[in-house]
């Protein structure tokens, strides 16, 4: 298997990939107690399924790209980020590969064997509510809770992500709803997501056939 050449669009999604497991990963010890109402609510469900738009605005061309798919989180297994425009793709991280694979082409990274690996295990820490890796990366800027609606926002701590954002702002209400990344040379991702639901809470054969792929 030859490894992954990591495309801009698809370390994009990396990088969402990890501000989403941050925002769905529990510390034991909030920093405050807006902050702990906020995951203990999300770390409720062990499944996610939603359909997400992401429009990456750069701003030296002036023009937005978008891609839009769905995406699976299972606390169990990792997260499937299914692309569907424009074009088709699965990008499947669990806890030893990444994997990216399209109907003609597979490769992948192994997490022990890649330079990108200690940001795949980043990521899974945080989604195992890691609260030491969280401090260790991120800056709670603010954090605010409510029944109808709640709003963090996270500055990056470490070299690796002040490379790749400034400033990270996420709402939601039962679920994240949207994530803002800003990043360097005024360029923005804002990633929605809609229709979330934790049914079915099984797995399908074709999710868990993709998690084999990574494991």
């Amino acid at each position: 298997m030859k490894a992954i050449n990591l495309s801009r669009p698809v370390w994009l999604f990396l990088a969402a990939v990890l501000c989403l497991m941050s925002l769905l990963s529990r510390p034991v010890h909030a920093q405050n107690l807006q902050l702990k109402q906020i995951f203990t609510q999300l770390a409720a469900t062990p499944v996610v399924r939603a359909q997400f738009e992401q429009q990456k605005k750069l701003a030296s061309l002036n023009k937005t790209f978008v891609s839009k798919g769905t995406v699976l989180f299972s606390k169990s297994q990792g997260v499937i980020w299914n692309i569907q425009s424009p074009v088709k793709a699965d990008l499947i991280v669990t806890p030893y590969k990444l994997v990216q694979k399209t109907q003609r082409t597979y490769s992948q990274i192994e997490i022990d064997k890649s330079p990108y690996g200690s940001v795949a295990t980043m990521f899974l820490q945080l989604m195992s509510g890691n609260e030491t890796a969280l401090a260790k990366n991120f800056n709670i800027v603010s954090a605010s809770y409510s029944p109808a609606q709640w709003n963090v926002a996270l500055t990056p701590k470490s070299s690796l992500f002040k490379k790749l954002f400034v400033r990270v702002d996420a709402q939601g209400q039962r679920y994240v709803d949207r994530i803002i990344l800003s990043e360097q040379a005024n360029n923005t991702t804002t990633i929605r997501f809609s229709q979330q639901t934790t049914q079915p809470q099984t797995l399908t054969a074709e999710e868990n056939a993709l998690f084999q792929l990574a494991k």
